[in-house]
């Protein structure tokens, strides 16, 4: 489905980590997967953006809300979409 994405991406990495011990990962997509997102999706020639924040919980939304209208906008402005 990635590899056929149409529209451009905002691709926000929450936090994640490898659990050494068990080579389980916790949390959100590892970075290997994420860089596997961005393969697929500029692959389709689509936009890819990624921002990081590894200290956020998945539900960034109501966790710091300012932060992720921040982002959404800033990337929205960067497309032409707003402004």
């Amino acid at each position: 489905m990635l590899a056929n994405v149409k529209v451009p991406v905002l691709f926000t990495h929450h936090f994640h980590q490898r659990d050494e011990e068990s080579g389980m990962e916790l949390g959100a997509l590892s970075d290997f997967q994420a860089d596997r997102v961005r393969q697929l999706v500029t692959g389709a020639g689509q936009d890819f953006t990624y921002r990081l924040f590894p200290d956020m919980p998945h539900a960034m939304h109501r966790y710091q809300p300012a932060v992720y209208t921040d982002t959404v906008v800033e990337w929205a402005t960067k497309l032409g979409l707003v402004g």
